[in-house]
């Protein structure tokens, strides 16, 4: 599997929005359930699950890219 710096970039990028989308979506939910807003949480969901969809992204563009 080749990983090249198009897909690294691809996953950066959709993992940082992917990322912003979850954390500001459980944010909201702590703010519907009366909680404060909590900045370590919110970076916490942003970093781990973004590195985690980034990964993704890049080992599945990787894959896909070795299909063709």
């Amino acid at each position: 599997m080749k990983v090249n710096s198009k897909n690294i970039k691809k996953g950066l990028i959709s993992g940082g929005i992917q990322g912003f989308v979850f954390a500001l979506a459980m944010a909201a939910f702590d703010y519907l359930g009366n909680e404060p807003f909590d900045l370590n949480k919110f970076l916490f969901y942003f970093f781990f699950f973004g590195l985690i969809m980034g990964l993704t992204t890049v080992f599945s563009n990787s894959k896909k890219n070795k299909k063709c």
